[in-house]
């Protein structure tokens, strides 16, 4: 959430990954931005209209830019919204903020296209993505 956040340290992040680390590696491993976990990435992949398992070496730099600009909104998002209305705060209330890709929108039409999310393992974890706004990859 701070501005030393900024798109040059962010473009830093990727250049010193690997070409061949995935978006999902990329944001959730390593602690290249810490306190980012599966379940946040998510919606910032969905919103970026990145697929999780692309490799950095296939982002252009306009995708790029859109991945780090969605990573700033969706997270300035979720914490105006009081976090995701899939978590409970120390006092049991959830989140006012709408998770778009979850085990709870597993199987229900995408807000965007209306394609159905869908369920993958990856990494340890599971990934949720609409197959129609976030191919896998970039010819797809």
């Amino acid at each position: 959430m701070s501005d030393a956040f900024d798109q040059n340290y962010f473009d830093t992040i990727c250049m010193e990954a690997k070409p061949n680390l995935s978006a999902k590696a990329l944001l959730a491993t390593e602690q290249r931005i810490p306190g980012l976990g599966n379940c946040t990435l998510q919606d910032i992949l969905f919103n970026a209209r990145i697929h999780s398992k692309r490799n950095l070496s296939t982002l252009s730099n306009p995708e790029k830019a859109s991945l780090f600009s969605s990573i700033k909104q969706t997270l300035a998002q979720m914490t105006n919204e009081g976090g995701r209305d899939t978590e409970k705060d120390l006092f049991g209330h959830s989140g006012g903020y709408a998770t778009i890709l979850s085990n709870e929108t597993l199987e229900t039409p995408c807000q965007n296209c209306g394609s159905v999310i869908v369920r993958q393992s990856y990494l340890g974890g599971n990934v949720y993505f609409c197959p129609n706004c976030q191919k896998e990859k970039e010819w797809d």
